[in-house]
């Protein structure tokens, strides 16, 4: 069986793009709009990762990182921020909030792809 991905992204144009680089990778692909919707997923299913913006009106990505790492399904599933914020201080943010890497938007497909392929291949 593949191993599935949630991706949580509030923009539909973005989200169907992540589906079909998910999916091409080889990757079983759930998506979400809102950090609310990403909460009851998470509450309910186990992911093998997560891909998280960091930017989600009303519940954040920070929120939705330290809540999954509440759940007893997805308390060890790696998270992946996904943000278009290069500053200083984000990397330390999302550590805090538990999230295990940090991918900076735009970006180019295949080195997305390593980053997942990283965080799925781990032991």
């Amino acid at each position: 069986m593949a191993k599935s991905v949630l991706v949580i992204e509030d923009f539909p144009a973005t989200l169907s793009m992540f589906k079909q680089i998910i999916e091409t990778a080889g990757y079983e692909f759930q998506g979400v709009e809102t950090g609310e919707k990403a909460l009851e997923v998470l509450a309910r299913k186990k992911f093998d990762l997560i891909l998280l913006d960091i930017m989600l009106p009303r519940v954040d990505g920070f929120e939705v990182a330290r809540r999954a790492r509440t759940s007893r399904f997805n308390r060890a599933t790696p998270i992946i921020a996904l943000t278009a914020f290069d500053v200083a201080d984000i990397t330390n943010r999302c550590r805090a909030a538990g999230i295990n890497d940090v991918f900076l938007k735009p970006f180019e497909v295949d080195n997305l792809i390593d980053v997942i392929n990283k965080h799925l291949m781990a032991p």
